[in-house]
């Protein structure tokens, strides 16, 4: 019998050691896949990639996805899914951009309007999603297509491209402090503060009771509907700003202007769970996972690869996170 004990004792410590091992190699896994993936393209091109300029490329072309991705945080933070952003980041840049060419309007009043219509978009997803609790999941792709086709019929109903803005639009991206863009400095302060609204205030701390418990947030006191169509607002806002920099990046509007966005921020809001294995959506590892992404996709640019690669990389990459993530979520 006793020898019994032992025996089993050793078993649950073996156990314990691996369960406390693959803890241990989970809480950095991502950490130490974004550092091997820089490396490896660094030696494959060393005089491209992992120069100044090359990361100073990769911050930029990062930066729509960061602003994205941590207007995504907030909504899944309450528990629930935006797919309308793509349809809206179109809708509030032809907005803005016939704003200027038929209207001729001030670039300031255009920026205006592309961040009121991207609010004006998360408000009616947030209620939609609040009042009728409805699927946040299905009441948000319908609203892409939505979004979508309203954008087409305000370029002129053929999905038109319209240019002739003025030329001090395109200054909000193209000038650079310290040798960097605008747009690294907007996805930064867009970070910062939507992380300290998640930490520091009544509504990041009713997001994460709705999201982890809704029924006892609503037991305690939390108006769910409230929080809800304030997260989506938020996302909103993100998309706006998103219209912003790509309109004024290539001055114009066309109607692609939101391809490639719909992967790449689910990538990095995913890739926050996994960061340093905290479980639960974050800002600090969303961003983290937006870098990766630019990183992935700048360095398959730079070694030569075809797009079709490009796309089925970060495809892998959101299973291989989403992977890390659940076996995160079983390990606490």
């Amino acid at each position: 019998m006793a020898d019994r004990g032992l025996a089993s004792r050793a078993s649950i410590e073996r156990a314990f050691t691996l369960r406390s091992g693959w803890r241990g190699f989970e809480r950095f896994a991502t950490i130490i896949g974004f550092v091997a993936m820089f490396a490896v393209f660094w030696i494959l091109k060393p005089g491209v990639f992992g120069t100044w300029e090359s990361v100073k490329t990769i911050l930029d072309q990062a930066a729509v996805v960061v602003i994205l991705a941590v207007g995504l945080t907030v909504v899944m933070t309450a528990g629930e899914f935006d797919l309308s952003f793509p349809g809206l980041v179109g809708l509030s840049a032809v907005v803005g951009v016939k704003a200027m060419s038929s209207g001729h309007a001030d670039p300031a009043l255009a920026v205006v309007l592309a961040l009121a219509t991207g609010l004006a978009g998360g408000l009616v997803a947030g209620l939609l999603v609040a009042t009728k609790r409805t699927s946040s999941f299905i009441t948000t792709l319908a609203l892409n297509t939505v979004w979508g086709g309203l954008a087409l019929g305000i370029s002129g109903g053929g999905g038109s491209t319209i240019v002739n803005i003025p030329l001090s639009y395109t200054t909000i991206t193209s000038t650079r402090i310290l040798g960097i863009t605008l747009p690294v400095f907007y996805a930064l302060g867009v970070s910062i503060l939507i992380g300290l609204l998640l930490r520091a205030t009544v509504f990041g701390r009713n997001a994460r009771a709705i999201g982890e418990n809704p029924d006892a947030a609503r037991l305690s006191g939390v108006r769910l509907g409230v929080s809800r169509t304030a997260a989506f607002a938020v996302m909103g806002v993100c998309a706006g700003m998103a219209a912003v920099i790509l309109s004024s990046k290539t001055a114009q509007y066309t109607p692609n202007i939101d391809a490639g966005l719909f992967i790449p921020p689910f990538v990095a809001a995913f890739f926050g769970i996994s960061v340093l294995a905290v479980g639960r959506f974050n800002v600090l590892g969303t961003v983290v996972g937006a870098l990766f992404i630019g990183t992935l996709e700048t360095g398959l640019i730079v070694i030569g690869s075809q797009a079709w690669v490009g796309e089925m990389v970060v495809g892998a990459a959101l299973l291989t996170i989403l992977f890390i993530s659940a076996q995160t979520r079983e390990a606490r």
